[in-house]
């Protein structure tokens, strides 16, 4: 019983964490999904401007709710949204990196404890190229390729 307590009071401890780093940037989190609901002036304040601007542009208004967000933010015009938009590649890297690693250690972790004497560095690297990339094989390709060079299998 006291395993599973220590146990689940690191989960609990790792869980604050990760909710007071994401407090600390919690204006970010809520403008990215919505800059056209957010106050100017609760927006950092190399934004401000530009924020405005963008609030006061229909057509931009109009492609905020056609347009899937990153399509949106890629759609900006360099020259007038600027910070904006580096500010929007910012918080897409935040949490496409965040989730990537998360899968990352999520797999190390499986297969370390699964074959913990077995995985070598090499191994270990292998199976995470493996599991963060995204890649179909073409298997039907494959097994003809395979049965062309050996016939007798």
């Amino acid at each position: 019983m006291r395993r599973y307590a220590a146990d689940i009071s690191s989960l609990a401890e790792e869980f604050q964490q990760r909710f007071r780093d994401f407090a600390a940037i919690e204006q970010e989190i809520t403008l990215f999904p919505s800059p056209f609901s957010v106050d100017p002036d609760d927006a950092p304040d190399h934004l401000q401007l530009e924020l405005i601007e963008l609030q006061c542009d229909a057509e931009c208004r109009s492609r905020h709710q056609q347009l899937p967000l990153v399509n949106f933010y890629r759609q900006l015009d360099n020259g007038r949204f600027q910070e904006i938009r580096t500010f929007a590649k910012k918080m897409l890297s935040l949490f496409g990196s965040t989730y990537l690693c998360e899968k990352t250690f999520s797999v190390m972790n499986i297969n370390k404890n699964r074959l913990r004497t077995r995985l070598s560095d090499s191994h270990l690297r292998d199976i995470l190229r493996i599991k963060t990339t995204v890649f179909e094989p073409d298997l039907a390709y494959l097994l003809q390729s395979r049965s062309q060079y050996h016939p007798s299998h």
